[in-house]
């Protein structure tokens, strides 16, 4: 029975996994304030000399995608072997869970607030300074994130087209023979989606801890902490385990309805109307001025924030885009682009919009003064997001909710990272992973970020992802390449 097994699995990717995670967590671990100082430096300059090719480069992967999709190329539909085909809702609830994870409702109360710190000088137009600070994130989380999340499903889709042998790897995509240019390329693969994991879990098992601790009316401790990652790992391990069909697709479909009526909660109990006139008021805004977010260059925000969410986006593009392939048989590209597009932003939006504009009120009301909390260290996000859900009516239920909701979006991304790894550990994207083989991923993935919260590194790990994300510039050049090169071949046949 191994002897079957392991005739069908990549061993390269295997072993590259394996290396990377433990290289990654040993240079972090062994000194975690030099190697964060020494990362943060390197990020500094890179972000930098590259600040102009992220934030142009970024919008014009957005205008490509736009273009493939409404072009007839749109209609070449993606047929793959072995992969079952999914419902709409489904389909969309699979693909918005993949590639948002516990982050979203982490950043949607508080990501306002540095921005409102950096841009409120004395000198500053309040009013102007709140849009930005409400239109920042929706920017940043929404049409121009997802387009990068999209490029790698799509040329995955093409190439898979052609080739239904073809590994779900870099390697795999640009048909590399190679040995070298094969490690090298799938080093990058891997690599990067493990710096994005890490990074996401480093900052996920602290809230829901945070969650629990305010729940049970507990002091958070290691203890709290490890019951926590014990909680989640179980959860995403089992739905790996399972699979697409038995575990993550019903995992999904449930936290979509949990996730609606939870925001509809927040809605309706918070301040309704408030929420309403600056949610619309901030679309407005974003749409008028979202060619000046995307191509300013040279401020605190576009080099600290934008360039950095750009390099987080395609350090976990890989792991999402191989995801969305997986799961979307039987569509056609321009399904593809357009409802990641539309799916991810308009959930990532509404989320932004009704969270942020919760805590902006109760700063305007002088309720919660979160932009000082943060800015004199008074308090951490994790217990500042915590104390704005718990100044509702009916806070306990809804924090309650709120965990829940945190749990299991942090399940669903790293199941599906999981589920992943697995696929492209397989010498064929047809070859589906065993089950054992995607449990094991799921253990090492949260081995990593739950060394870095106890013992501290998640900072260091934020800049490696980021510096990953540079030879990530050249791969994408090579994937919208790919694309063009594979709509052709497909056309023309």
């Amino acid at each position: 029975m191994y002897n079957k097994i392991s005739s069908e699995w990549n061993k390269t990717v295997v072993l590259l996994t394996i290396v990377l995670s433990l290289f990654l967590s040993i240079y972090v671990l062994t000194d975690p304030l030099g190697s964060a100082l020494t990362l943060s430096s390197i990020y500094n300059t890179l972000s930098t000399m590259f600040e102009s090719t992220y934030m142009y480069g970024s919008f014009i992967v957005l205008i490509f995608l736009l273009f493939i999709a409404l072009s007839r190329y749109g209609e070449i539909q993606v047929i793959l072997e072995n992969k079952e085909i999914y419902s709409f809702i489904s389909w969309g609830s699979m693909l918005f869970a993949a590639g948002i994870g516990a982050a979203l409702l982490y950043w949607a109360t508080v990501e306002w607030i540095d921005y409102y710190n950096i841009l409120n000088t004395p000198l500053a137009d309040k009013k102007e300074v709140m849009l930005y600070s409400r239109a920042y994130p929706l920017f940043h989380w929404s049409f121009t994130a997802w387009a990068i999340y999209c490029l790698p499903a799509v040329a995955f889709a093409l190439a898979l087209t052609i080739n239904k042998n073809s590994k779900l790897t870099f390697s795999g995509i640009f048909n590399i023979n190679n040995k070298i240019l094969e490690i090298l390329f799938d080093a990058l693969f891997i690599g990067a989606i493990l710096c994005g994991a890490g990074v996401g879990l480093g900052l996920s098992f602290p809230l829901i801890s945070t969650i629990f601790s305010k729940i049970f009316s507990i002091e958070r401790s290691a203890y709290l902490d490890i019951f926590t990652i014990l909680v989640c790992l179980s959860i995403f391990s089992t739905s790996a385990y399972l699979g697409i069909q038995k575990g993550i697709k019903r995992l999904s479909n449930f936290n979509m309805v949990l996730v609606i009526l939870f925001l509809i909660s927040i809605l309706l109990l918070g301040p309704t109307k408030y929420i309403l006139i600056h949610s619309i008021e901030s679309y407005g805004f974003l749409i008028k001025k979202y060619p000046e977010l995307s191509f300013a260059t040279g401020t605190t925000i576009s080099k600290d924030w934008s360039v950095f969410y750009w390099a987080w986006w395609m350090a976990l593009a890989p792991m999402v885009g191989a995801f969305i392939v997986n799961i979307s048989n039987g569509k056609t590209i321009r399904q593809i682009i357009l409802g990641t597009i539309l799916i991810g932003s308009i959930g990532c939006i509404l989320s932004m919009s009704i969270l942020s504009n919760l805590s902006i009120s109760l700063f305007e009301e002088n309720i919660l003064n979160s932009p000082e909390l943060i800015s004199k260290g008074l308090m951490s996000r994790e217990d500042l997001i915590v104390e704005t859900i718990s100044t509702l009516s009916f806070s306990y239920p809804l924090l309650i909710a709120f965990g829940i909701i945190c749990i299991i979006f942090l399940s669903t991304t790293y199941d599906s990272t999981s589920y992943i790894l697995a696929a492209a550990s397989m010498k064929s994207s047809n070859i589906e992973s065993s089950g054992k083989l995607r449990l094991i991923f799921a253990f090492l993935l949260v081995i990593q970020p739950s060394l870095l919260m106890f013992i501290g590194g998640v900072d260091s790990f934020k800049w490696i992802m980021v510096i990953f994300s540079v030879p990530l510039i050249f791969i994408y050049l090579l994937l919208m390449t790919s694309v063009i090169k594979n709509v052709y071949r497909i056309t023309k046949s």
